[in-house]
């Protein structure tokens, strides 16, 4: 997924998704609310090239951008 600039996945919410575009795969990552394993996003990267790695836990509607290491 391309992004312009990564400080915006910082403002992005569930609801800004289009999540049948979005690449997901089952990770071992737990949601902080429930407890059910989130899904792992495919890689955001900006026009710099950072790439962040995204976690989603449909049921909370909760979204969560880390920095790919």
């Amino acid at each position: 997924m391309k992004v312009d600039k990564a400080a915006d996945l910082m403002f992005w919410t569930y609801f800004m998704v289009d999540w049948s575009k979005v690449g997901q795969e089952p990770s071992d990552m737990k949601c902080a609310q429930c407890g059910k394993p989130m899904n792992q996003v495919e890689q955001a990267v900006d026009s710099s090239g950072k790439r962040f790695d995204g976690y989603v836990c449909h049921p909370d509607k909760r979204l969560i951008w880390v920095r790919a290491g």
